[in-house]
């Protein structure tokens, strides 16, 4: 496996931010019912997760 090409940002980066950034606020927002009775600590760990996500398919979605 390939650590380096998952560790770092697709090119060109401008429309890799744009679908991590859509895909953060896609998936925070499917997710409000379950990380906002949660408090804090649910929100940052649900953000974190939003944003492995996102990172992986926009990845794929570039590699197209």
């Amino acid at each position: 496996m390939n650590w380096k090409y998952w560790l770092t940002p697709a090119e060109p980066r401008p429309r890799y931010a744009l679908l991590l950034a859509l895909g953060v606020v896609i998936l925070m927002a499917l997710t409000y019912s379950v990380w906002a009775p949660g408090g804090a600590p649910l929100a940052a760990f649900s953000a974190a997760v939003a944003v492995v996500v996102s990172h992986v398919s926009a990845k794929l979605i570039m590699t197209r």
